[in-house]
């Protein structure tokens, strides 16, 4: 028999408490509680942020961490294309022609969409468009024949297109990137079927209605049949490759109920995984690999999803991002201005029925009252730390736009004679309390500013200018890598700044017009937005950047504007704010996607 040693080349290690991390296969005796210790391998499938748009049948490619779906049915037909990052879901360029029940292979930037179903007559497609990540491109030469429901699998140069109907296909033809060649045929003809791989080495599993679990395999010439699946059903998603592969939903009869059974594919049979869906569904897409998967839109009775699922077999247990709720603030307001991090921050100031001067402070649990303002004020800026912070400008009673400065120490604050040049409200601030960055806010002659000021902890100096004025802007990051997105007048806009100047980034998802949403962030390549008003109310949208584009995140719990927030993009905190005319005590925290090392127990015999 084979030690341990020789099969995996290393010796089991003696430690008194487990490693932070570690690699598949290896083990350890953990001398402290006497048990033998290693990673174990864990299957299952998260929840993850949704699609903009409900909707089913799509054309699909990519990976877990870069995927494109386009078109599909919602339930007419759309030409829509959406990218998921690992994270969440931004908008791509849109399909030349609306379609559902398409087909698709290939990755983020180069994509291909082949077939599908969409009026005017004769309804039927065989139309190619290939996707460069930013626009799609309708190709000259489409399929040879037209069909919808059908399957791809491979590259934007090297495709596969398999099934379909009508009548119900056993077609195959190969894309070389120009044109469409016909292929060896199916042994079963399949519609709404799951198919994976690659031109040369592909897997086509079930069919419905009737539901199938009849599975086949090609090889670039051939299809073999091969082993059948656990569960007859139709509609199904699947990704991976002729010997690594997993399947998931479909349904037995369609339309009918969705259904969350997994099987994987190890290249010989078939094993029913542990990990089911959350949302039972049909006609769902699917990409990435046999062991990281995404799963997302599809449809149900009674109607279409936007949710998102990422399967996962590996030694690593994966948490979702989500918010959830934090500490209760001792007073109520909106309009109110947090720094520091989600478990040090401070609160000051805000708006009830008159403006404020009360503060506090807050552990990742417990928020405390703590020494007040020096100067009431709401809307203004802020910087710095739990233990070192800065607060500027705003509106002070009865209405004053004013300069003043307040410096806090940890314990208490006191008046700064470095006052800004001018009075202004609904400003952006960030940095540290010797290196702080205002932005904007309104000109209380009229109009919003552009203007920005540096701060170096003995004095203030202009900044870059930005390309347009901004009033409540949410935004968040450092004096020399900063960003502000949203606002007044235009509610989409992003601009980045360097410690120099200002340039423009990529637009919001979401416009957030007015009444101040939140945001936290540490530099220019990594923030969140959250909440925010915009006509007919508050906002539950939360948004990420990644320094180029903004994509989706996990939504707020409860909607609201006139907020604040601050800490990181994977650990931000939403403090108070509340409807237009309303006010909250409540705070949400934001925790981004984790991973974990699954560290389990062994047994001897």
């Amino acid at each position: 028999m084979s030690t341990y040693r020789e099969i995996v080349g290393k010796k089991i290690k003696k430690v008194s408490s487990d490693p932070s991390d570690g690699l598949d296969g290896q083990m350890w005796y953990n001398s402290t509680t006497g048990t033998l210790r290693g990673l174990g391998i864990v299957e299952a499938w998260v929840s993850s942020t949704p699609m903009s748009t409900a909707r089913g049948n799509m054309a699909t490619g990519g990976t877990q961490t870069a995927t494109f779906g386009a078109g599909g049915g919602t339930p007419s037909h759309t030409n829509v294309t959406e990218e998921y990052n690992g994270s969440g879901w931004a908008s791509g360029g849109n399909l030349n022609t609306s379609r559902s029940y398409l087909a698709g292979c290939g990755t983020v930037p180069a994509g291909l969409a082949f077939g599908g179903f969409a009026p005017p007559a004769p309804h039927v497609q065989g139309a190619t468009e290939e996707y460069n990540g930013t626009a799609w491109t309708s190709s000259p030469n489409s399929m040879g024949t037209a069909r919808y429901a059908l399957q791809g699998a491979g590259t934007q140069t090297a495709g596969l297109a398999f099934g379909g109907t009508p009548p119900i296909s056993d077609a195959t033809e190969k894309y070389d990137g120009t044109s469409w060649t016909a292929g060896n045929a199916m042994g079963t003809a399949r519609r709404y079927f799951a198919g994976f791989g690659i031109q040369t080495a592909a897997i086509a599993a079930g069919s419905g209605p009737p539901a199938i679990a009849t599975v086949e395999s090609y090889d670039g010439t051939n299809w073999t049949a091969v082993n059948s699946m656990n569960t007859a059903r139709g509609g199904l998603g699947g990704t991976g490759t002729t010997t690594s592969g997993v399947v998931f939903g479909g349904s037995t009869s369609a339309p009918g109920t969705g259904l969350t059974a997994t099987e994987t594919w190890d290249g010989t049979n078939w094993s029913t995984s542990p990990a089911t869906l959350a949302t039972g569904r049909y006609h769902i897409g699917g990409a990435g690999t046999g062991t990281a998967a995404v799963g997302f839109g599809g449809r149900s009775s009674p109607g279409f999803f936007t949710a998102t699922e990422e399967y996962n077999k590996s030694t690593n247990t994966i948490t979702a991002a989500a918010w959830a709720s934090g500490g209760i603030v001792p007073y109520t307001s909106r309009q109110n201005m947090s720094f520091g991090t989600q478990t040090a921050a401070i609160n000051a100031g805000g708006y009830v029925s008159t403006t404020l001067d009360t503060a506090a402070s807050y552990d990742g649990t417990n928020w405390t009252s703590s020494p007040a303002l020096n100067v009431a004020a709401r809307m203004g800026g802020v910087a710095g730390t739990q233990a070192a912070g800065l607060q500027f400008g705003g509106i002070q009673p009865p209405g004053t736009y004013n300069t003043n400065v307040q410096t806090w120490n940890g314990s208490a604050w006191s008046n700064n004679p470095l006052n800004l040049s001018v009075g202004t409200y609904g400003l952006m601030g960030c940095g540290t309390q010797t290196a702080a960055l205002k932005v904007g806010g309104e000109n209380p002659g009229g109009g919003n500013y552009t203007t920005s000021e540096e701060y170096d902890g003995e004095g203030w100096t202009a900044g870059g200018a930005l390309p347009e004025s901004k009033y409540e802007g949410a935004g968040n990051g450092v004096q020399t890598s900063a960003l502000i997105a949203g606002g007044s007048p235009s509610g989409t806009t992003t601009f980045e700044y360097d410690g120099s100047s200002w340039t423009a980034g990529g637009a919001l998802s979401t416009s957030r017009p007015g009444t101040k949403a939140g945001s936290a962030g540490a530099n220019t390549d990594s923030n969140i937005v959250f909440g925010g008003n915009a006509p007919p109310g508050v906002i539950t949208a939360t948004e990420g950047y990644d320094g180029t584009a903004w994509s989706t995140r996990p939504s707020l719990g409860t909607g609201r504007a006139s907020t604040t927030g601050n800490g990181t993009a994977t650990a931000g905190l939403m403090v108070s704010g509340g409807p237009p005319s309303g006010t909250t005590t409540a705070t949400e925290e934001f925790t981004g996607k984790t991973e974990t090392a699954n560290i389990a127990n062994f047994e001897t015999s």
